[in-house]
């Protein structure tokens, strides 16, 4: 067992700083991430620790001193990664803080009075002992009002750091009660790494998947002419307008939202079957959730495949209504439109329209198609709107 510990150390500390890497490269910022490589920095410097060994001196102690938000680090992950808005303030940094102060504490026991030591010793396991449980608790928190990816998420989050703390906490006391054969240190490596690499997956995929933020606007539109009876850029310039106005948007809300109708305007990158909050968040240079808030709120949409797909369909119904693409098919003009699948579209445009992409086309060649963008009041095709 011994000979394996080195090659589980060097693997969590070769996986600590990738993810810190990643961390560092990504933007924008979020309180995720920057805790996130806080967390995979102090891991490194906790296994960077073990493998040199005491015998390094000064570079040991240098290590120590970093590796000082391992469990209390962990638990602001786990707050970031299921909390809604700002994850954390000042009570719980303070908390963190100070777990990482008696770390570095307990590792002067040399300048320090016995009694003080051995006080350190016991406030730190009892500080440290708790983290590690409210970490647990942030992914069970609210379960049962979870549903599909976000539970899954969740499920994997519980049982991988259940399992993990499990077999660092009891495998030492069943299999090697006298801490001859490694197993502590062995243990603690394997742990190390799969909570390393299954965190990061959970990391990225919150990236990409933001909890909405509490308190944010609903997604009912604003405007005062129906939306129903506007094309799709009529329908967001006259939101756009609306929310100027609007008390309950901020300014910097609603210049996004003009920031993004532009760039779906100019670049059209709705055309892209698999467009979603990251991609836009990363060209406009803000955080996914604020796409998302902006999307709700000055857009009126009810979230990023409606905004998407209100595109998507005005410019199918373009492609549909030019005489010099009457020879494509509903296909070619569905994945022109950037729909995955001609199932996606013919179910996006009937329930826009009232019918199929190709009943919609013949209305247009026998002269009774309704105008550009006007046909959203679901009628039949028989009855079409004038």
């Amino acid at each position: 067992m011994n000979a394996w510990i080195p090659a589980l150390q060097a693997t969590a500390l070769t996986l600590s700083l990738l993810w810190l890497a990643l961390a560092i490269a990504r933007k924008p910022r979020t309180p995720l991430g920057a805790v996130w490589a806080l967390f995979c920095g102090s891991m490194a410097m906790m296994m960077a620790r073990s493998l040199v060994g005491p015998e390094a001196g000064v570079w040991y102690a240098l290590f120590g001193l970093g590796a000082c938000l391992t469990c209390n680090g962990f638990w602001l992950v786990a707050r970031a990664l299921f909390r809604r808005g700002r994850p954390f303030a000042a009570p719980q940094l303070a908390y963190a803080g100070t777990v990482a102060g008696l770390i570095l504490l307990s590792q002067q026991h040399a300048l320090l009075a016995p009694t003080l030591a051995a006080a350190v010793d016991e406030l730190l396991s009892l500080l440290s002992s708790a983290a590690l449980v409210m970490a647990l608790w942030e992914g069970l928190r609210g379960w049962s009002a979870q549903a599909g990816a976000e539970r899954t998420v969740r499920a994997i989050f519980v049982v991988v750091y259940a399992a993990c703390v499990g077999v660092v906490t009891l495998a030492p006391a069943m299999l090697d009660p006298t801490g001859a054969d490694g197993i502590q240190d062995a243990s603690a490596a394997a742990a190390a790494a799969t909570i390393l690499l299954v965190t990061q997956a959970l990391v990225a995929w919150r990236l990409r998947h933001p909890l909405p933020v509490e308190g944010a606007v609903d997604s009912t539109p604003i405007p005062t002419t129906p939306m129903d009876a506007l094309p799709t850029r009529q329908a967001a310039n006259s939101r756009l307008q609306a929310a100027a106005a609007e008390p309950k948007f901020d300014a910097e809300l609603n210049a996004l939202a003009q920031a993004l109708e532009a760039r779906m305007r100019s670049q059209r990158p709705y055309l892209q079957p698999d467009l979603g909050l990251g991609p836009l968040a990363q060209a406009l240079g803000v955080p996914e959730y604020r796409i998302s808030r902006a999307i709700h709120g000055p857009l009126g949409q009810r979230n990023i495949s409606a905004y998407v797909g209100a595109y998507r369909l005005e410019h199918a119904r373009r492609l549909l209504a030019d005489p010099a693409c009457d020879e494509w098919s509903t296909l070619v003009v569905g994945l022109e439109s950037g729909f995955g699948s001609l199932g996606a579209f013919h179910r996006a445009f009937k329930g826009s329209e009232g019918c199929t992409p190709g009943e919609y086309r013949a209305m247009r060649a026998s002269a009774t198609a309704p105008a550009f963008g006007a046909a959203q009041t679901k009628q039949p095709c028989s009855t079409p709107a004038q």
